[in-house]
């Protein structure tokens, strides 16, 4: 099964706000993603070029929906994206990220943007910026094990239950275990990964790690 990290982002912070996928608030899943990457950047967690042009052009659709078709289609915002998260690019795979180009998206629809026809968007303009833009290749470390793991994500579970039997797993072990002590097959790191960050990210769990690539325990808040 083909699989794109951004696109699960997109589908599972629709889930965990309860979002109506018929009508897409663009300003609220933008920053949801955009808050996603930044915890898989904590952990050491590095990002295809795919998943950072994404973000950009999230970015661009939320301009264009707030403030109309502007002449200066990248915000002060989109610009941190590229040159404070990534500047250093031991966090990107593969290749280096290009700016995404500044003309406007014109097949977006702010009245009835839906879903599907978000995802649609965002491959479009993907496209088109691999098809204007040359890569530019160069050696890099291979990424971590844990992020070829969320790569893989299966795309049948449903990321609200998983955090569910997360919380509950918790509480069986005294509110706190070592992630990679728990889930120890390749299937169960796949499925737990991402929704643990998820719940750090809603206040609900602590994630500590002493160094990078160290075991990753979780705590449950009180």
């Amino acid at each position: 099964m083909e699989f794109d990290l951004w696109v699960r982002i997109i589908k599972e912070s629709i889930e965990k706000k309860d979002v109506d996928p018929w009508n897409i608030n663009i300003s609220q899943i933008t920053d949801e993603y955009l808050g996603t990457i930044k915890e898989l950047r904590k952990f050491d967690i590095r990002l295809s070029a795919d998943v950072v042009l994404v973000a950009g052009i999230l970015l661009r659709l939320k301009s264009q929906v707030l403030y109309g078709e502007c002449e200066n289609a990248f915000t002060e915002e989109e610009e941190e994206v590229y040159e404070d998260d990534y500047r250093d690019e031991e966090y990107i795979e593969d290749e280096v990220v290009e700016k995404p180009p500044k003309e406007p998206v014109k097949e977006l629809n702010p009245e009835s943007m839906t879903l599907d026809g978000l995802i649609s968007t965002l491959k479009t303009e993907l496209k088109k910026i691999k098809d204007t833009k040359p890569r530019k290749k160069r050696e890099v470390v291979r990424p971590t094990a844990l992020y070829n793991l969320v790569e893989e994500m299966i795309e049948e579970d449903d990321i609200s239950d998983i955090m569910e039997l997360l919380v509950l797993e918790l509480k069986k072990s005294g509110g706190k275990f070592t992630f990679q002590n728990k889930f120890k097959t390749r299937e169960e790191i796949i499925k737990n990964f991402l929704p643990a960050l998820y719940l750090a990210n809603d206040g609900k769990i602590d994630i500590d790690q002493e160094n990078l690539f160290d075991e990753l325990n979780l705590e449950l808040k009180k």
